[in-house]
């Protein structure tokens, strides 16, 4: 809408307050006296939360859910975010060397990458079981 001149209403128009600014946030998972703790930052104020290895996989599932939730545009009931199928956008296999495991790099829809680690024996298993998954949905998609 435009602003109306003055001309046109003489003394009842004002310009849009400014925006309001949020606060920067940021957070990090951190370990402090051998707990793990989620650490908020909004503004000049930090709050450490406890937090047990448990809730940090639920927290890092939740968020990725919501990250591939967003990428394809959906838009889910009012509520938690608990989980989310994980889109595979692209692959990669390596190897660490110093450790002897296989790793496998998986690209998610809405940008993050989660590294797998194997050892070589389920990386094998793991391969072949895809391979027998990816036969059985091709020849029953034909």
């Amino acid at each position: 809408m435009q602003n109306p001149s003055e001309q046109d209403h003489p003394g009842s128009w004002s310009p849009d307050p400014a925006p309001r600014r949020t606060p920067p946030v940021s957070y990090a998972v951190e370990v402090a006296e051998g707990a793990l703790r989620l650490r908020i930052q909004v503004g000049t104020k930090s709050i450490p939360i406890a937090i047990t290895p448990e809730q940090a996989g639920e927290l890092g599932t939740a968020l990725v859910g919501a990250c591939v939730l967003h990428a394809e545009g959906r838009a889910p009931a009012p509520g938690p975010i608990l989980r989310s199928d994980l889109p595979v956008i692209g692959w990669r296999t390596g190897v660490i060397r110093e450790h002897a495991l296989a790793v496998l790099l998986l690209d998610i829809l809405g940008g993050p990458e989660i590294a797998l680690q194997f050892q070589p024996a389920v990386a094998i298993s793991c391969g072949r079981s895809l391979l027998e998954t990816g036969k059985t949905l091709q020849t029953s998609t034909r």
